[in-house]
């Protein structure tokens, strides 16, 4: 029983790690990859602007949603995206696009006059 327990959460333990992606592998296709580059940026500029135009009290629950989308939305929308076929760098690179387009839609939003 002990080995089958051991067995079930080593499964666990090799289908997240081999799946999420770590800080390294971010930086690895940051580097490597003009696409995920440029879409890592838009998203950095979508988060920034919405900082700067946001109340403070409205703009934590962007960061909160932020957080949550950078520990596991990401990944989860990244394994759809492989499941449709993509490889894993185009997946990550459509999911900080995608990302990157709600953030700046919510902007937009906030930019329109009353």
């Amino acid at each position: 029983m002990k080995r089958i327990l051991s067995a079930v959460m080593l499964m666990f333990v090799l289908a997240g790690s081999a799946f999420g992606l770590s800080d390294s592998e971010y930086r690895k296709m940051r580097n490597n990859s003009r696409a995920f580059r440029e879409a890592d940026n838009f998203l950095t500029e979508a988060y920034n602007a919405l900082k700067e135009t946001m109340p403070r009290s409205e703009f934590k629950g962007v960061q909160e949603q932020q957080r949550e989308w950078i520990n596991s939305g990401r990944d989860e929308a990244a394994e759809t995206y492989i499941e449709e076929g993509l490889s894993r760098i185009e997946a990550y690179t459509q999911a900080t696009e995608d990302r990157a387009e709600e953030l700046d839609r919510q902007l937009k939003m906030q930019m329109l006059p009353d």
